[in-house]
């Protein structure tokens, strides 16, 4: 049988007492724990999942965002002003034929895994590179980086490799350092573990839910001065992307706190951010351009006169206000953003303007016809198709629309007997033959003649002359259209107001923030 204890009543008064006591110290600590979780870190909406973060093999842009600056870093990177910058390099050179680059690495940098930079990372992370990015090895050739010692690298090609920086800092395939450990643990293809040099590490990751990187205890930056991602690192709070494709979702939870930072802003609600006290919008250039690729491969995308004559049936301006709304775009003939001056060539597009006259004369053989139009729930994305579906109609051309996720269209997209045209957005480069689109072997599959074209710039000796010769190229794909480019897309983002620090170039990038 077991004891029984009994207890007086000023006992029993002290023992209900304490019990309470006890119930109330705990419920203050899960309400500091809980508190002291939620202020550590920056939660942010973001419009799509990442497929991977092997940033050197996938070209998606939240893969970049959350991954190139946080998790890795590269030899080179572009400053604020576009000037190519060390950053885990402490220095490079260029010879004087133009044909061999030198690396120099900064000292005593450690990886996420706890091994040292090293040339050996560098080679093997940088021929794996190569090797994924076709714009990089159609530049370079045969041509792979060697370690000359623990600290120095370099590569020579039979080729001019003066456009070979700007792909290191600046390529949408990235040119990511990550440890030699990572890269012989790969499968399939893909980087099983996630090793950087960065600021963060990844703490989680939960599948249709978000990812969480938090501070990289043994980071130490490489500069005390900032300009745009290039510089000072100085992490104070665990980054937390939540995966929030729908924009009304989004902003409501911004309204209410649950995030502090939201993405993909949509032109509706510019007026009711810019009203807000509590909520900052911010508005940058343009950030890269909406395509309808075509397919070159089979199906009606191989015909010219398909290609042209959509491109002057369709009208540009309700495809991108489908998407955007009445702000949010531009519309004019260059496949290169506005602010890239460099770039921007004086003949205009002849396909640019809608014009119903020529396209009843190219499209007269295409009515009753069936195209498949592929395209993503992203960021209303769909909705150009929607758009493109009643216009075309409209036409008598008939219309399928395959609508998928975002990871579904890109798996479909790869299957070129699947669909005639899809829709996607493509990220700002600050080279014109970087656009995915204009690759070889990328969904389109640009043909040899246009190829040749663009191969021809990498032949050039120093950047005046691949702006010379792009003027060229750039006039003949206006009629070769391998895409319809309905505008170039002004990228908006929300954040709380008691959120400072953020660094705005190509992207978002918290390392600095502070709530």
């Amino acid at each position: 049988m077991e004891p029984v204890f009994y207890l007086s009543n000023k006992s029993y008064s002290l023992y209900v007492k304490r019990i309470f006591l006890l119930i109330l110290i705990s419920v203050i600590l899960f309400i500091s724990c809980s508190s002291k979780k939620e202020d550590s870190a920056i939660n942010i909406a973001i419009s799509s999942e990442p497929q991977s973060l092997d940033v050197q093999v996938g070209t998606t842009l939240v893969s970049r965002i959350i991954a190139v600056g946080n998790i890795y870093e590269k030899l080179l990177v572009l400053d604020g002003d576009g000037n190519i910058r060390e950053e885990l390099a402490s220095s490079y050179s260029i010879s004087d034929d133009g044909r061999t680059l030198l690396f120099t690495l900064r000292d005593n940098v450690p990886f996420h895994d706890g091994t040292t930079l090293s040339s050996k990372d560098v080679v093997l992370s940088m021929n794996r590179w190569l090797d994924s990015y076709k714009v990089a090895s159609n530049l370079v050739g045969e041509a792979r980086f060697v370690a000359l010692d623990e600290k120095t690298v370099a590569i020579t090609s039979s080729s001019s490799l003066v456009l070979l920086p700007y792909l290191i800092a600046a390529a949408p395939q990235q040119a990511i350092i990550t440890s030699s450990k990572a890269i012989e643990g790969e499968e399939n293809g893909l980087l099983k573990e996630i090793v950087g040099t960065g600021p963060y590490c990844i703490a989680e990751w939960r599948s249709g839910s978000h990812i969480t990187l938090t501070p990289f205890a043994n980071y130490k930056s490489y500069s005390e001065e900032n300009n745009g991602v290039w510089g000072k690192k100085s992490p104070k709070h665990d980054l937390t992307y939540y995966f929030v494709s729908d924009s009304v979702t989004r902003r409501l939870a911004l309204e209410s706190g649950q995030y502090d930072f939201i993405n993909d802003a949509m032109s509706s609600d510019y007026s009711y951010y810019r009203a807000s006290s509590k909520i900052n919008l911010i508005e940058g250039d343009e950030s890269g351009l909406i395509a309808l690729v075509f397919n070159k491969k089979e199906g009606v995308g191989k015909e010219l006169e398909l290609r042209q004559g959509l491109s002057l049936l369709l009208d540009k301006h309700s495809l991108m206000k489908a998407c955007y709304g009445d702000e949010g775009y531009n519309i004019h003939s260059s496949y290169m953003e506005s602010h890239q001056a460099l770039w921007q060539i004086e003949k205009e597009d002849p396909f640019l303007k809608r014009d119903l006259g020529r396209a009843e004369e190219l499209l007269s053989n295409y009515k009753g016809r069936t195209i498949r139009i592929l395209t993503s729930n992203l960021s209303n994305m769909e909705k150009i198709a929607l758009e493109a579906k009643r216009e075309l109609e409209e036409f008598e051309i008939d219309v399928e629309i395959i609508a998928l996720d975002w990871a579904g269209m890109l798996e479909k997209r790869k299957d070129s007997s699947s669909w005639d045209i899809y829709i996607s957005a493509f990220s700002s480069v600050p080279l014109p033959m970087m656009k995915s689109f204009l690759m070889e072997d990328f969904p389109g599959w640009i043909e040899e003649e246009a190829l040749e074209r663009i191969r021809g710039l990498y032949d050039a000796e120093n950047l005046n002359s691949v702006i010379t010769l792009w003027s060229d190229v750039q006039e003949y794909l206006y009629s070769y259209v391998p895409a319809l480019i309905p505008g170039h897309y002004i990228t908006a983002y929300a954040a709380s107001s008691k959120l400072d620090g953020v660094i705005y170039q190509d992207g978002f990038y918290f390392w600095n923030a502070k709530k």
